[in-house]
C-alpha cells in the first residue's frame, strides 16, 4: 500500500523525525529548535495586580468619575484599606476585593458595587489611570494621608438628612478632604454623648417627618369622613328595613 504525499511525524528519543515516504528522505530537527516562547508568569505578582485593580475601581467609582479631588481619593482609599486591615465581618474580611465588593442583605457596602457590570466597568483615560496611581501608592506605603483611623465617609452635600443624622450620631469627625467628610468610629464614652448631640440634619429630617406626617394625616381626614358617612347611610338604611 503506497501512502503518496502522506507527511509521518514520529518522536523518537528527544528527536522529531519527518518522513516523507513519497519522497524516501528523513529530516532530523532537535526539540530545542522547537521549544516554546517563555512567558514571564512567575515574576507577576497576579495577587497584588488584582487588589490594586480592586482598590482602584473603589476609588474610581466612589470619587474619581465624580470629580473628587486627589486628596479626596486618598483619603478613600485609606478608609478602603483599613476595613480590610481590621479584618471584620461587617465589612467584608480581611480581602481587600472581598471589601470592596461586599454585600449584605442586597445592600453594597459601596455603592457602584451594586451596578450592573457594564455601569461598574472603567472606560480608561485620566481619571481611571490616577484611580490606578492612588491605589499604587496606598498599597505600597506611600500615601501622603496620615490619619490611621477613619473607617466611614460621606459627601454632605448628596447624603439624604435621614443618612447623615445617622453619621453625625453614631461615628466621629476627623477630617474634610475634598468633598468627602471622613469618621472614625467612636470609644465607648464617645457614643453616648454624640448620640445625644443636636445636629443640622437631624433637625431637617425631623421636620421633614413631622411635616410629611402631618400632610399624610390631613389627607385622611377626608376619608375618615367618607367612611363615616357611609356607615351613618347604611345604619339608616338598615332600620328602615
Amino acid at each position: 500500500m503506497q501512502y503518496i504525499g502522506t507527511l509521518h511525524r514520529l518522536i523518537f528519543s528527544g528527536t522529531i523525525v519527518i518522513l516523507s515516504v513519497a519522497s524516501g528522505s528523513a529530516g532530523f530537527l532537535p526539540l530545542d529548535d522547537l521549544s516554546p516562547p517563555k512567558f514571564d508568569v512567575l515574576s507577576r505578582d497576579i495577587f497584588s495586580e488584582t487588589h490594586e485593580y480592586c482598590l482602584a475601581l473603589a476609588l474610581y467609582f466612589e470619587g474619581g468619575s465624580t470629580g473628587e479631588s486627589e486628596e479626596g481619593q486618598r483619603h478613600i482609599a485609606r478608609v478602603v484599606v483599613e476595613r480590610a486591615k481590621a479584618n471584620k465581618r461587617k465589612w467584608g474580611g480581611p480581602d481587600l476585593c472581598d471589601v470592596v465588593f461586599y454585600r449584605r442583605g442586597g445592600v453594597c457596602q459601596f455603592s457602584f458595587a451594586c451596578l450592573p457590570s457594564a455601569r461598574r466597568t472603567p472606560r480608561g483615560g485620566a481619571a481611571w489611570n490616577r484611580s490606578l496611581a492612588i491605589a499604587r501608592d496606598e498599597l505600597a506605603g506611600r500615601s501622603s494621608v496620615t490619619e490611621r483611623s477613619i473607617r466611614y465617609y460621606m459627601n454632605a452635600a448628596l447624603t439624604p438628612d435621614r443618612n447623615a443624622c445617622r453619621f453625625r450620631r453614631e461615628f466621629v469627625p476627623v477630617v474634610q478632604a475634598g468633598r468627602h467628610e471622613f469618621f472614625r468610629e467612636p470609644t465607648g464614652s464617645e457614643r453616648a454623648e454624640i448620640a445625644k448631640g443636636e445636629y443640622a440634619e437631624c433637625r431637617r429630617h425631623a421636620k421633614a417627618a413631622k411635616a410629611k406626617t402631618g400632610k399624610a394625616k390631613a389627607g385622611s381626614r377626608p376619608k375618615r369622613h367618607l367612611a363615616a358617612t357611609r356607615k351613618t347611610a347604611r345604619t339608616m338604611r338598615q332600620a328602615g328595613r
